[in-house]
């Protein structure tokens, strides 16, 4: 009976040490999201337009990668403020519809959690973001820095590994259009930016989350900056250039995010490590003071 009950403990710590935090698949990974403090009421006018344009987003990843919308949008229909709602999602430039759609169907559930009840809403995926607001941001160049995080550095005697990145972010500078890739043997960069900006809005937001990440991560092996319409990243032996390292969190309703919250992250995790570890010692323990003394009344007994 101590023997299977052990073996369960065991297997408890190890599924709490390796399990991973956000549960999903490589292409829906949890990165970050962004709440308006602003609330709307339940049963309200804008919380039904909400629930049709997050309806929306779903369906149409059918058929394309990217799409914006306005609800309700009826020819000649007056926009009342306070209840219309904007909207948009975007998936990686890469991305099949079935992907495409299993990452903005997980986006879209996770910001009705994270965002009840806000009145903007904005939830960045690895792989594809959503975003909504009552007030129209499309076509707003906005180069507002959301997140940026930069992985181990590289050592300066590693001139071979400094290139490569280098080239990477490089590539991902003289690229054209609204997404790009790099690579370079093991390293693998991505950039991309929403596509309601117009050409030189997006090269011009590209532009600027390329040269942060240069500047901030040049000498690290991976990194990723996230602007509010556009993002650039790079990772060492993973393909499309997924966040390195990763980065899990909770929504900041200040729109902001830094090395705090994941370092908080971190020490929870290595609490909840740590309890599970002291129970199973204390268990171990006592039952291996029960045997001896067991053992004692026995060796008496016989005497």
């Amino acid at each position: 009976m101590f023997k299977t009950k052990t073996t369960l403990l065991c297997f408890l710590l190890v599924a709490v040490i390796f399990m991973d935090p956000s549960s999903s698949t490589a292409t829906d990974n949890y990165i970050y999201a962004i709440c308006s403090p602003a609330k709307f009421s339940p049963a309200s006018s804008y919380e039904t337009n909400l629930n049709s344009l997050l309806s929306s987003f779903v369906s149409s990843t059918v058929l394309r990668r990217y799409e914006n919308f306005t609800v309700p949008n009826g020819s000649g229909m007056k926009q009342e403020r306070g209840v219309t709602v904007y909207g948009l999602f975007q998936c990686r430039g890469d991305l099949d519809p079935t992907s495409c759609s299993t990452c903005v169907s997980s986006a879209v559930a996770q910001v009705r959690t994270l965002c009840s009840y806000s009145y903007s809403g904005y939830l960045q995926m690895d792989s594809c973001i959503v975003r909504y607001d009552n007030v129209s941001f499309f076509g707003v160049e906005d180069k507002t820095l959301n997140l940026k995080k930069c992985g181990q550095v590289i050592g300066f005697d590693d001139q071979y590994a400094l290139t490569r990145v280098n080239d990477v972010i490089s590539s991902l500078g003289s690229g054209g259009g609204a997404y790009r890739t790099g690579g370079n043997g093991d390293i693998q960069g991505v950039a991309q930016c929403t596509e309601d900006l117009s050409s030189s809005q997006c090269q011009d937001c590209l532009s600027d989350a390329i040269e942060r990440l240069r500047s901030d991560c040049g000498m690290a092996q991976g990194g990723y900056v996230y602007l509010s319409k556009c993002y650039a990243r790079f990772s060492f032996g993973g393909s499309h250039a997924r966040q390195t390292p990763p980065y899990y969190s909770t929504p900041n309703f200040e729109g902001k995010k830094d090395n705090k919250d994941d370092k908080s992250v971190q020490k929870t995790l290595a609490i909840i490590i740590g309890i599970v570890t002291l129970i199973i010692l204390l268990v171990v323990f006592l039952a291996f003071i029960g045997k001896q003394c067991r053992k004692l009344q026995d060796d008496k007994c016989c005497k």
